[in-house]
């Protein structure tokens, strides 16, 4: 079991839009995608920067998982919508961890 740990910064003026994407549409995506989101957080004091968690068995299952996403038709269809007037995210930083053996939860 790996986890991905994805970091979002969002375009200078375009952070609330990015939010309001992953509340009002991109999660309900995600559930039905069966990814499993294990947190969502933004950094403190700058809401540009927003981080998520998801559990996969592999980084492979991983990279197969966000390619199928990234030509769904209902993914592409919200992203057109939502980035008409611009893109809303800078970059996009992707880290696979995994636990050490040493630690148990």
């Amino acid at each position: 079991m790996i986890h991905e740990l994805r970091e979002y910064v969002a375009m200078p003026g375009r952070a609330e839009d990015l939010h309001r994407r992953f509340a009002d549409l991109t999660l309900d995506l995600f559930r039905e995608f069966g990814l499993d989101v294990q947190g969502f957080w933004h950094v403190t004091g700058d809401r540009h920067r927003i981080h998520y968690l998801c559990r996969f068995a592999s980084v492979d299952e991983a990279k197969r998982h966000w390619e199928r996403f990234a030509v769904d038709p209902r993914w592409l269809a919200i992203k057109a919508e939502t980035e008409r007037d611009g893109p809303l995210i800078e970059s996009i930083s992707i880290t696979y961890l995994t636990t050490p053996g040493y630690f148990t939860s």
